[in-house]
């Protein structure tokens, strides 16, 4: 994890602490350098260092769940090197049923 997402994982704990009902999706994603199953790993490590990460600063464990997707899901063009960058990223869908987690 990059030093420099520290602030803004901050902030969603601070989301997190100010409405308990919050219940917390975590989804990470990969480019598509390397194999399928590795970056299914590598997407499924990074949610979870996010999740450890925000259960490090006090909200409770049982009130998020990581996901990862792996190189499915891109959001810019993998040929490029800035599409690449975009594509390595973790998201964050805030649900209020134990049941959508």
């Amino acid at each position: 994890m990059k030093t420099s997402s520290y602030a803004i994982l901050d902030d969603v704990v601070s989301v997190m602490n100010k409405n308990k009902s919050f219940l917390l999706k975590i989804a990470g994603h990969t480019d598509s350098q390397g194999r399928e199953d590795s970056n299914l790993a590598l997407s499924t490590k990074r949610a979870r260092a996010t999740l450890n990460y925000i259960t490090s600063k006090g909200i409770d464990p049982d009130r998020m769940k990581a996901y990862g997707f792996g190189e499915t899901s891109p959001i810019a063009d993998n040929s490029t090197a800035q599409g690449r960058a975009k594509n390595r990223r973790v998201e964050f869908e805030i649900v209020y049923n134990k049941a959508d987690l």
